[in-house]
């Protein structure tokens, strides 16, 4: 029979195990897969609820921690395996987040969560058979195991919390489009813009949310080469296939004018410039097309309808670049574009250029002190 201190002592664990799960599980949902339940609600939900990520997680994590409770009254799990307990529902918390792009086209069944679901309950199965055989034994010295207990708990639960981790979403691309998505939903455009301009290794559904954002702010000529574009001018404006939710309609909305079917980027954006109810913005998106898909010279010649070429201060950083570029690799062009700034930088590159004959040495030096520029791009990126 347990002595009174043991009853405690095992309440105590059964309290600290369940009030460490609760604020995992609601941090893991609030805070870290958030935008993906807002995702997953906005397309599923028929309802006119707004959605809230702190009622959702509260929630679910009381539902989580109602079904542990109750499946541990037939495991009883407890001692140092008290934390076996929440195994299931760990399982469960990482089933809920596992929420990709397949979610666009109907979702597609895994048999891996059949897997999962099988060896899990078997474990959890095996485990307390076991258990119930071996936890029957009093505790001589309850000073000494209340330390040892406790921590054996905590560590189990570390365990479990990065198997669920593992086992969520991980595509970091995915996650920073559904922020970023959430963000422009509540109007906070900087926030959005944090998100989006930290994610070095974007998709393409991300890079185009990220010039969108810049376009949004009026500053697509100043920065969008501080980025990497993976893409091109396909990454400039998003696909018309719904694949995340940053979604063509978004921008298209924001330009005020959509493309027709199978419509070339640049020449979309030529059509949109003579649409009279087009935002101003179109012209950054043209003239960054442009500069994307490399047409330097044609950039030169267009840049003028748009801008004063002669008042470097006020004009776009890349633009000027380009421009400055464009003079010296098109003499014929005759273009009258110096500035002195420029002339020491575009030395600088050249003189890294001479030192390094190797391509691949050579792109990874200038890259190193030009990566932020357009000049990096039109010479070296593929």
């Amino acid at each position: 029979m347990k002595s009174a201190r043991e009853i405690r002592l095992f309440r105590m664990v059964r309290i600290v195990c369940a009030v460490v799960f609760v604020i995992f599980a609601f941090t893991f949902l609030s805070i870290f897969q958030a935008p993906l339940l807002e995702v997953a609600y906005d397309i599923t939900a028929t309802g006119k609820l707004q959605y809230d990520e702190n009622i959702t997680a509260a929630i679910i994590t009381f539902a989580l921690l109602l079904v542990t409770l109750w499946l541990n009254k037939f495991a009883k799990f407890s001692r140092e395996w008290e934390a076996m307990a929440y195994l299931p529902a760990c399982v469960l918390l990482a089933f809920f987040t596992d929420i990709d792009r397949t979610i666009y086209t109907g979702g597609e069944f895994s048999w891996s969560w059949v897997w999962i679901a099988l060896v899990v309950l078997f474990v959890y199965a095996f485990a307390s058979w076991v258990l119930k055989r071996v936890l029957f034994m009093r505790i001589k010295d309850i000073t000494r195991a209340t330390n040892r207990i406790m921590w054996r708990n905590l560590l189990l639960l570390s365990i479990l919390f990065s198997f669920t981790g593992f086992l969520s979403n991980c595509d970091e691309n995915f996650k920073h489009e559904a922020m970023v998505y959430h963000y422009v939903k509540k109007g906070d455009y900087d926030k959005a813009q944090r998100v989006a301009l930290r994610s070095f290794a974007a998709s393409q559904e991300l890079t185009a949310g990220r010039a969108y954002l810049l376009a949004h702010e009026g500053v697509l000529g100043e920065k969008l080469f501080t980025y990497p574009q993976y893409f091109g001018v396909a990454g400039l404006l998003p696909r018309e296939e719904l694949t995340s939710p940053l979604s063509a309609a978004m921008v298209y909305d924001f330009l005020k004018v959509k493309p027709q079917k199978g419509e070339e980027t640049i020449k979309f954006l030529e059509r949109a410039l003579s649409v009279d109810t087009a935002a101003v913005a179109v012209k950054d998106y043209y003239l960054s097309a442009l500069l994307l898909d490399k047409r330097l010279e044609e950039f030169a010649d267009s840049l003028p309808r748009f801008y004063n070429v002669a008042d470097t201060v006020n004009l776009p950083a890349h633009y000027k670049e380009a421009m400055f570029l464009c003079a010296k690799l098109f003499p014929d062009k005759e273009l009258s574009f110096g500035e002195a700034a420029l002339e020491k930088k575009y030395a600088e590159l050249l003189k890294i250029e001479q030192e390094h004959q190797d391509i691949l040495v050579r792109s990874n030096y200038v890259r190193k002190s030009f990566g932020n520029t357009y000049w990096w791009y039109y010479l070296y990126a593929e």
